[in-house]
Formats: C-alpha cells, sequence, structure tokens
C-alpha cells in the first residue's frame, strides 16, 4: 500500500503541474501572438510603403513602382521578405522571389488575410512564410498586394525558449519535491516515538502508549488515546474472566467438600456414582486454578518471548509435578509471533495433559524451520492406538476425555487456538513408547521498524 509520504508528494506534484502547465502554455501562446502581431505590424508598415510607391506611368498607362521608396531587403534574392502586386493583366514581384512564383491571389478591395505555410526550401535553409494578403483599389484599378516574411529565425527562437522554461520548470520542481521530501521527512520525525512505542506494545515491553502526556502531534493524538483506552479496557475484560474463573473455581471448593460429607450418608452404589461425579469437578477446579496461576497477568497483543515466558511456566508445573522431569529445547532469542496469552494457554495446557497422563518425564521441543513453528511434547507415558489417535482428532470428538480424570477441555483449548492461527495439530507415537503431540503454527511475519525518509 502507498505510504502517507508517497501519496501526499504524488497529489502535490499533480497539483502543481495542473497549475503550472496551463500557465506555461498561456505564455506560450502569448509570445506566440506578441511574435505573430510584431511581424504582421511591420508586413502591414511595408504594405503601405508598396502602395505609395505604386503610381501609373502617364505616356504608357502602365502601372509602376519606384524602387527608390522600397527597401534593398526585398532586392536580394532569397532574402526572407518578399512581395507581389497582382491585377487581372499586371504581376509585380519583389526581386528576391528570383524565379519562384508568388501565390496566386485574388482579394476584393478592402478584404486582408493572414496565414502562415512553408516558404522556400534552399537546400540549406528552410523558411517559414508569415503572408499578408490585402485587396485594395488605386485610381479605380483594383489590385491584391501579397507580403511574406520568412519567421523561422523566430519559431527557432520560440523553440529555445519553449525549452528553457520546460528545463526551468523541471529543475523548479525538482528543488520543490527536495524541499516538499525534507519538510515531510521532519514532519514524520516526529511520529517516530509512537512507532517505537507501537513496537514495544508489541513485543510487550509495556502497556500502553502513555497518550496521557500529550506527547504526540494534534493530528495522531486522539488515535494514540483511542489505543490507549481500548487497551485499557481488553486488559480489565481478559483480566476479570480469568480472575472470575478463578475465584469461581476457588468458591467451588468447598461447597464440594460439603457434597463429598453427605455423600457419606449415601448407600454405598450411590456413594461410588457420586464419587466420580464429585472428582470430575474437583479436576475441572484443579485445572482452572493451574491456568490461572500459569497465565498470570493479562496482556493481550504481546508476542510470546520464551526466554522470558517458559522458565515461569516450567517452574509453576515442576512444583505441580515433582515427580515428573520436564525438560525444554528451543532458542534463546526465540520469539514468537502469536499473542502471549494464547501461546501460554496452549504450552500450558500440552505441558498440563503430559505431566498428568503421560508418565515421569515431558520434552517440549520450539523450533522454527521454513517459515514454520514446530512445537512438539513428548512423553514417556503408555501412549494410545493410531485407532485411538485418528479418532481423537476426529470433528467434535473430546480429544483427553478418555482418561480417567480428563475433562475434555485441555486439548480441545489447544486445537481451537491452534485453528485460530491457521495451524495444525497431530497426535504420533513417542519412541520407545509415550505420545508426541506435534503442533505447527504459521511464522507471523514481524515488520522491522523503518524509519521515515
Amino acid at each position: 500500500m502507498m505510504s502517507i509520504q508517497q501519496q501526499l508528494r504524488r497529489h502535490w506534484l499533480i497539483s502543481l503541474l495542473a497549475l503550472m502547465l496551463p500557465l506555461l502554455l498561456l505564455a506560450d501562446y502569448g509570445v506566440r501572438q506578441m511574435v505573430g502581431h510584431y511581424v504582421l505590424s511591420r508586413l502591414q508598415h511595408d504594405a503601405d510603403s508598396l502602395i505609395a510607391a505604386l503610381q501609373r506611368d502617364p505616356l504608357s498607362e502602365t502601372w509602376q513602382l519606384q524602387d527608390n521608396r522600397l527597401g534593398t531587403v526585398y532586392q536580394r534574392v532569397y532574402s526572407g521578405h518578399y512581395y507581389s502586386i497582382r491585377s487581372d493583366q499586371l504581376l509585380l514581384k519583389s526581386r528576391s522571389l528570383w524565379d519562384k512564383a508568388p501565390p496566386d491571389l485574388n482579394l476584393n478591395s478592402g478584404e486582408q488575410r493572414d496565414w502562415t505555410q512553408p516558404g522556400i526550401d534552399t537546400g540549406n535553409h528552410k523558411e517559414v512564410w508569415l503572408n499578408l494578403a490585402l485587396g485594395m483599389t488605386v485610381d479605380n484599378q483594383p489590385f491584391t498586394l501579397w507580403l511574406a516574411e520568412d519567421i523561422s529565425a523566430q519559431q527557432r527562437q520560440l523553440l529555445y525558449y519553449r525549452l528553457s522554461a520546460l528545463t526551468l520548470l523541471g529543475l523548479t520542481l525538482t528543488v520543490l519535491l527536495l524541499i516538499q521530501r525534507r519538510q515531510l521527512s521532519r514532519a514524520f520525525a516526529r511520529l517516530q516515538p509512537l512507532q517505537q512505542q507501537l513496537r514495544e506494545l508489541r513485543f510487550g515491553e509495556r502497556d500502553n502508549l502513555g497518550a496521557a502526556s500529550g506527547q504526540y502531534p494534534q493530528e495522531v493524538q486522539p488515535l494514540a488515546e483511542e489505543i490507549d483506552r481500548l487497551l485499557q479496557q481488553l486488559q480489565q475484560r481478559v483480566g476479570r474472566s480469568r480472575n472470575a474463573l478463578g475465584n469461581l473455581a476457588h468458591e467451588m471448593k468447598r461447597p464440594l467438600q460439603q457434597l463429598q460429607l453427605l455423600a457419606e450418608q449415601l448407600s454405598p452404589q450411590q456413594q461410588q456414582q457420586q464419587r466420580e461425579v464429585l472428582a470430575r469437578l474437583q479436576t475441572l477446579i484443579q485445572r482452572e486454578l493451574k491456568r490461572a496461576r500459569i497465565v498470570g497477568v493479562a496482556s493481550p497483543g504481546r508476542h510470546t518471548k520464551l526466554a522470558d515466558e517458559l522458565p515461569t511456566l516450567l517452574d509453576v508445573l515442576q512444583r505441580l509435578y515433582p515427580q515428573v522431569q520436564i525438560e525444554a529445547s528451543y532458542e534463546p532469542d526465540a520469539i514468537l509471533p502469536q499473542d502471549r496469552d494464547d501461546t501460554l494457554e496452549l504450552l500450558g495446557n500440552l505441558l498440563d495433559n503430559a505431566c498428568l497422563y503421560g508418565g515421569n518425564r515431558v520434552q517440549l521441543s520450539i523450533r522454527n524451520q521454513a517459515d514454520v513453528w514446530q512445537i512438539q511434547v513428548c512423553d514417556n507415558g503408555p501412549g494410545i492406538t493410531e485407532e485411538q489417535r485418528q479418532h481423537l482428532l476426529q470433528r467434535g470428538t473430546r480429544l483427553d476425555e478418555s482418561g480417567p480424570q480428563g475433562s475434555g477441555l485441555g486439548l480441545a483449548i489447544v486445537q481451537d487456538i491452534v485453528s485460530s492461527y491457521s495451524g495444525t495439530l497431530a497426535l504420533n507415537a513417542n519412541t520407545p513408547q509415550g505420545l508426541c503431540v506435534a503442533i505447527q503454527l504459521p511464522a507471523l511475519t514481524i515488520t522491522p521498524l523503518q524509519p521515515f525518509d
């Protein structure tokens, strides 16, 4: 997705071009009009001189031009200045045309035309003519006066002006882009603390953004405050839920004791049934109490630093199951990108089940292979058959309900957590005996901190 800086630069550049290009086109049009009007005014002046120099010979009744009243520019061959005077029986043209024929025009008196066309091509130079044609009457004799001037030099100068203007525009845009880049970098640099604190929040190094200090720019201050508010609410809700579970399990211990006393007043057969039900309730209560101790303080959204979290978890389990030897293998700097509470819930249930049903030795292995986190918990207990393993993994079957003390919840919770991260869970036989629970979780991408440029 395009960054905010890139969007600002693109929109700013588009706005600047939308403003400057019309101005540039207007300036180009104005210069071309000014050059055209200037040349046409000179041609009009020369036309007046030609009209004044046109006279009728009283003896021969022919029309002639007084050359001494015209500029020498019309006498030089291919000088770039040309004229012709045409009537029904007369054609006078400038010496500069040499052997080239002027345009065949016939305009009414008072009619005027101007246009541009390619001129004489001498091989070394291609002329561009700006033409002016006038219809006039002298001594009741109609004439059509045509004048042309080569404006190729002006067009080359105009092209040079255009290229210079475009170059200046490009340099101006480059300088403005550099200035804008610097200004944006300085402005976005004020967001560096927020970016760093979000990263610390992601890895569990802080509990909130500290928006109450007012250290953020006004544009993002409401966002930081809202994030802190939501984090506080989420932490409170998760904490209340877990505390409620722990309190409920704790408060149920006394009523269960009373039920056990009352069960002694029943018949032997009823006592046996009652004790089995009470034993399952007692197991559930103990499990929730252990889970509350294992997970600890609620901190949703944090990643799991194994070196910080696993020792505490293993210590709690070792005290709960002193007869079991628990071994753990993982990289000291390993960080699981999944939620810290979910990860501890998953590992706590796996290890708790292994310690409870799996003999006297439990091995935990966590490693990252090909962008997949491999979690494996193996025990040396009696294990289960392949048919039972397939049955236990069927949808809707509780994964540990077959044990004598099983609640049917531990591995079911694990399965839910694994599914929520699009992972997989498999039950395999351990060698020489026991059960291995193998879990694969996708290694979610942890985006490194990017500085604002």
